[in-house]
């Protein structure tokens, strides 16, 4: 044979070969057999058992796989539905990746569904997730990047048996670019979210940073904006809107850290942080909040809760407070609230749950706050009364300690009210 035919036939032959692969590669990913191994490299990376329903493979313009049916099932103790579902992944990749550096071109993910649960012990079914030992750091483990990520239709049902609760976010939408290890990237979130009688909806962007290996996430530069609707709150609902420096997760702790967030809410204007320790048995978090001046009576009617008409107009006039706040057990702790109504100074401590509260107040007016209808006595008892008979059509167990209180034009000092819960005093 001659060398320049031999020279056409080897490079026919490569082709060849190259296609009868191609070939053998796109049949094969349609197999029983192949979804099986893609569900075993899923069952292998979680530590929980996956199947799929189906897999494709593409190879034009560019390598993508399309998988249909992602399961991943609850752990053992969490009920028979899987923890996840996804209608669909696809990924795409550009060539010269295949034998390089991991780079996906774009990973779209549709209909995803994730059922979170907290067993009655504390005990989490997310925790038997990714049990595996991580894979060493460094440079291998930050050898990858992502070029769009796209998620939608995406629900998060969550229930906790230890605190009986439970509420379900929908419609979430995730947007991102660019994105590998250590490196800020665009981020855009969208969801709605059903708690208990309340609807939610709620958008966010800003930039996000992480590090898989690490186990580090991070937002910054974050505006967010949301309503909420639903009873006691009118058929309007409420608005929401505000910024946040920088949001963090960090995953050998457990803890994720607000730092620096602002907000307007029915039209308060408010400072607020915190953190919440995800590693707990049981939900554990620390907030802190502070309000500038604001009237109050708008943003009741706004929340359900119109304040009552008062003798002085003028009463409930301006509200400003600052507050920090307490998860433990389940039970909600704002210990110490200080701020100021009117022209009273206060501080006091409040468990909502119980409906408790214990307040010291420096000095009040408490003509101003009678209703109307109710004629100032000339006997301070009589207008005391009134006041007390108010404050427990709320229902609560509450101790108020007034250094100086105007009752019926004479002065009261170090005056304490009592108001017990129409069952009788709060535990």
């Amino acid at each position: 044979m001659q060398p320049k035919r031999l020279l056409i036939l080897i490079p026919a032959a490569i082709a060849m070969l190259a296609v009868a692969a191609v070939a053998i590669l796109w049949i094969g990913s349609r197999t029983p057999m192949a979804r099986r191994v893609v569900a075993g490299w899923v069952t292998e990376t979680t530590g929980l058992p996956a199947t799929i329903d189906s897999l494709r493979l593409a190879l034009l313009p560019l390598p993508a796989l399309d998988i249909g049916g992602l399961t991943i099932a609850q752990p053992p103790g969490f009920g028979p539905e899987p923890l996840l579902v996804i209608g669909r992944v696809r990924a795409s990749i550009p060539w010269g990746s295949i034998f390089g550096r991991t780079v996906v071109q774009a990973l779209s993910i549709s209909e995803p569904l994730a059922r979170l649960k907290v067993a009655a012990d504390g005990e989490t079914n997310w925790s038997h997730l990714f049990n595996a030992p991580a894979a060493a750091g460094g440079e291998a483990g930050s050898a990858w990047s992502l070029g769009k990520l796209d998620l939608e239709r995406g629900t998060i049902e969550y229930e906790d048996k230890a605190a009986d609760s439970r509420w379900r976010l929908t419609a979430i939408t995730v947007a991102a670019e660019d994105v590998a290890p250590a490196v800020a990237f665009p981020l855009e979130l969208r969801l709605g979210g059903i708690f208990g009688a309340n609807t939610i909806h709620y958008a966010l962007k800003g930039q996000g940073k992480l590090d898989l290996g690490l186990g580090r996430y991070e937002a910054s530069g974050l505006a967010f904006r949301g309503w909420a609707g639903g009873d006691p709150l009118p058929l309007a609902g409420v608005e929401l809107k505000g910024a946040m420096k920088r949001a963090f997760f960090e995953g050998t702790t457990g803890i994720a850290t607000l730092d620096d967030g602002s907000f307007q809410l029915a039209g308060i204007p408010g400072e607020f942080g915190g953190s919440i320790d995800f590693d707990k048995p049981e939900l554990q978090a620390d907030f802190q909040l502070k309000t500038g001046p604001f009237a109050p009576r708008a943003p009741a009617i706004a929340f359900g809760r119109p304040l009552p008409a008062t003798t002085d107009p003028k009463a409930f006039e301006t509200l400003q407070l600052s507050l920090q706040g307490s998860m433990r057990g389940g039970e909600l702790h704002l210990d110490p609230i200080t701020g100021r109504l009117d022209d009273t100074n206060f501080d006091a401590r409040v468990v909502p749950g119980k409906r408790l509260i214990r307040a010291n107040l420096d000095r009040i007016d408490v003509n101003r706050y009678l209703a109307p209808e109710v004629k100032v006595a000339r006997k301070k008892k009589a207008t005391l009364e009134a006041a007390v008979a108010q404050l427990a059509e709320f229902d609560i167990d509450a101790e108020i300690r007034i250094a100086e209180a105007r009752v019926a034009g004479a002065k009261l000092r170090d005056s304490v009210i009592r108001v017990e819960r129409g069952g009788g005093p709060a535990p």
